[in-house]
């Protein structure tokens, strides 16, 4: 089954000047770019809503420090829900995140991120309520230590920097750099029914890898992240293969497998397993992303998603 999405809204409130600002820089932003270390947010509104993209992790050779931002928001209200937005339990990673971060009140959640499919959905979740609780209880947000207690959270950065700082992003634990995406690429992706749980799938992972191996790994990661800065979609192709994780766990995920194979023969220029799966991505020339989503297995359901270009939004 194919799904078309039109793009989300993240609305900015006060980030239109820090999106301009983003927009007119080059390829490559060391991060956290000085507006967006020192922003400030009047939190004396009744409510807020803070919004944050879903993201995909473990690009192809990126194990744990490649991530993209995409289109797909989840939105937390704090003190009254918008209009689709419901109440939150106390074991939801919103409302643990917030509460650990000295949050207080009821939190609300309208979201679009599928948990358990390898798109983010606990990253962008404890993103979310980390901010807000900033929010309320200084009325900024200071990026570099949201990026480090996100981070904790999680166990790893490549998710949480691309929800944070939006676009695609290259982590080295509290490092990151943003770099821009390709003009003319939409991100596909393939969606099964079933579930992967990210620790049990890391348990499966081995605890050591070859010299070979790793040297391959650290060629091909170099090789994607200029290819991504220079725009250069053959180079991607060829960079975006990985043996560190992806055998392992596409061994227990044969249309994944299947999938990535379909992906790359329709016109793909990048396909990996999105986190531990067990979701496909895809960068696609945007005039291929209907042709790669129908080429997917009838398993699953696709999506033609974008990348979503900035991080962390306020409303």
């Amino acid at each position: 089954m194919t799904t078309r999405k039109g793009k989300h809204a993240f609305h900015s409130g006060s980030f239109q000047g820090l999106r301009r600002q983003l927009s007119s820089v080059g390829h490559f932003t060391l991060t956290p770019p000085a507006a967006l270390a020192a922003a400030e947010h009047d939190c004396t509104l009744r409510w807020v809503r803070v919004t944050v993209p879903a993201s995909s992790a473990n690009i192809g050779p990126g194990f744990d420090c490649l991530g993209v931002a995409i289109d797909l928001p989840f939105h937390l209200d704090v003190g009254e829900p918008q209009e689709l937005a419901t109440e939150l339990d106390q074991h939801h990673p919103a409302t643990t995140s917030f509460r650990e971060a000295g949050g207080s009140g009821p939190l609300f959640a309208e979201t679009h991120i599928p948990p358990g499919k390898g798109l983010g959905f606990s990253g962008a979740a404890r993103v979310a309520g980390l901010a807000a609780a900033s929010l309320q209880r200084s009325g900024a947000i200071r990026y570099p230590e949201l990026l480090t207690k996100a981070g904790s959270l999680e166990g790893h950065f490549d998710n949480v920097a691309a929800s944070i700082y939006g676009s695609i992003t290259a982590t080295n634990n509290h490092t990151v750099v943003r770099l821009h995406c390709p003009p003319g690429l939409s991100i596909v992706t393939w969606i099964p029914e079933h579930k992967t749980s990210t620790n049990l799938s890391r348990n499966r992972l081995p605890s050591s890898v070859s010299f070979d191996d790793a040297v391959k790994a650290v060629g091909r990661s170099s090789v994607l992240v200029a290819a991504i800065a220079n725009g250069d979609l053959d180079a991607m192709r060829i960079a975006c293969q990985d043996d560190l994780h992806q055998p392992t766990r596409l061994n227990d995920a044969p249309d994944s497998a299947q999938a990535i194979t379909f992906a790359l023969e329709h016109g793909a220029c990048a396909a990996w397993l999105s986190g531990s799966g067990p979701t496909v991505a895809a960068f696609v020339p945007s005039e291929l992303a209907e042709t790669v989503s129908l080429a997917f297995p009838n398993s699953g359901h696709s999506k033609i998603l974008e990348v979503a270009p900035y991080g962390i939004s306020i409303s």
